[in-house]
């Protein structure tokens, strides 16, 4: 645990800082909601701004608001609801990837990132039209940029023309309109149907106490969640399985004996071992949201340091996910650890952990893995040599400037290649791979978290 304090000037100058890492610090900062709140690393707007109200969405609410929100969500995002929406997100996969040309070079994460968009907007939106759904995703993407633009250049407080606060306040109010115009569109169409806006719009007309700005926030939350993440995530497995040929070869065969069947059967999707654990190990070693905040609420004591209310504690996956006594060799790439042993929930976070664990975890491994068998059986994915990939965060991990790969037919013959950059800082990719290891019993990996957690406090 470290403890340092902020000295640079500014609004945040002398605030405490507590930063964390490993199981049981953990435990005792997720596991108590009621003495850490989310702190999120995006940035409020003054009272009254639209910015202000899209930040006042699930991921900072609290107490009993929390958990009536988080209650009328739930449902969307339990395995059997995930499980329905496989039939809806096979055909935009299809739709995405049989665009690509054989011998062609793209950008892999703008693809996932246009696949993850509209997956999302069909889900969580009922959207059948892409380019709205594009429209939507932009703006959204937009704000995010803008936020973390802001943070960059240090102007915290300064409303003033030209600057990136004028420009993400402006924004945000363009987004914001833009949703409530949807929200509008819905209730005028008749067409709430079983999608997650649908539900919640229904929820409120009913009498739950949400107001439309809560629809607002809880959507622009969701989907900017849902829909950055998983595209990296996505770029990120495709990638690491891309630089291990010999795991390449295993899995496809493990593909090609279990999946008979387009769009699988949800089943089918959680007996694939080695599937499962390349996801996993993916998000081990490159966690598409490394860094989470929480803040003090009142007097406590962490391991001996009294806390007071406004400190905030920083807790990275990074330093959680390499701890070598949980994860031996933890900079390898090794899926077959997956096989082996599970760790404690609180020694592995990629969607946080707890009362307040990320409540479309499901959904999201679902995405990553659809994803992942349908372009592994139709293709072989080359990484251009000699790439430059930076890890980098912006919102999210995703490689800085892109990740071109090479599109082949499926001919088996997988090829790690060299690449350059500070990905290698990451991921051990020079050692020789790990030839896993003959599968065991499987546990799926995101089979619902937080039906085993406890009720917030």
């Amino acid at each position: 645990m470290i403890v340092f304090e902020n000295n640079l000037p500014g609004p945040q100058a002398g605030a405490r800082y507590v930063m964390i890492s490993g199981g049981a610090l953990n435990r005792e900062v997720l596991g108590r909601p009621a003495d850490f709140r989310p702190s999120g690393l995006v940035l409020n707007g003054p009272p009254g701004s639209a910015l202000r109200r899209l930040r006042n969405g699930l991921f900072q609410m609290s107490g009993e608001t929390h958990r009536r929100h988080r209650r009328l969500m739930r449902p969307s995002f339990s395995t059997t609801s995930v499980g329905s929406t496989i039939p809806s997100m096979a055909p935009l996969i299809d739709r995405i990837i049989d665009r690509w040309k054989i011998g062609e070079t793209l950008d892999v994460l703008q693809e996932m990132r246009t696949l993850s968009n509209w997956v999302a907007a069909k889900v969580l939106f009922g959207s059948e039209d892409f380019e709205a759904s594009l429209h939507v995703g932009s703006l959204i993407d937009r704000l995010a940029s803008l936020d973390a633009k802001r943070r960059r250049w240090g102007m915290l407080e300064f409303n003033l023309p030209g600057t990136p606060y004028r420009r993400e306040l402006q924004h945000a109010e363009l987004l914001e309109k833009t949703m409530l115009d949807l929200i509008e569109q819905k209730r005028r169409s008749g067409s709430l149907g079983d999608d997650v806006l649908s539900l919640l719009i229904r929820a409120k007309d009913s009498g739950s106490g949400m107001s439309d700005s809560d629809l607002v926030a809880h959507s622009v939350a969701l989907y900017g969640a849902s829909f950055e993440t998983t595209a990296s995530a996505i770029a990120w497995t495709l990638f690491l399985v891309a630089q291990h040929p010999k795991f390449a070869i295993r899995l496809l065969d493990e593909l090609n004996d279990g999946l008979d069947a387009w769009p699988p059967d949800p089943r089918k999707l959680e007996e694939l071992p080695l599937l499962d654990a390349a996801v996993m190990e993916s998000m081990r070693v490159l966690p598409p949201v490394p860094v989470t905040l929480r803040r003090v609420v009142g007097h406590v004591e962490l391991e001996g340091v009294k806390l007071e209310p406004g400190n905030k504690i920083i807790f990275s996956q990074f330093p959680t996910h390499r701890d070598p006594e949980v994860f031996p060799e933890p900079e390898r790439f090794d899926p077959s650890r997956w096989l082996r042993r599970r760790p404690d929930p609180y020694e592995y976070i990629p969607f946080s952990v707890g009362p307040r664990v990320c409540l479309g975890a499901f959904f999201a491994v679902t995405e990553i893995k659809l994803s992942v068998a349908r372009i592994l059986q139709k293709y072989r994915l080359t990484v251009v040599p000699g790439t430059k990939i930076d890890p980098v965060l912006d919102f999210v991990l995703k490689p800085q400037g892109g990740l071109p790969m090479t599109i082949h037919a499926q001919d088996r013959a997988f090829t790690r290649s060299p690449v350059t950059g500070n990905i290698g800082q990451a991921v051990d990719l020079v050692s020789p791979e790990i030839e896993p290891i003959a599968a065991g019993v499987h546990t799926p990996s995101a089979r619902r978290e937080e039906e085993r957690a406890p009720v917030e406090a």
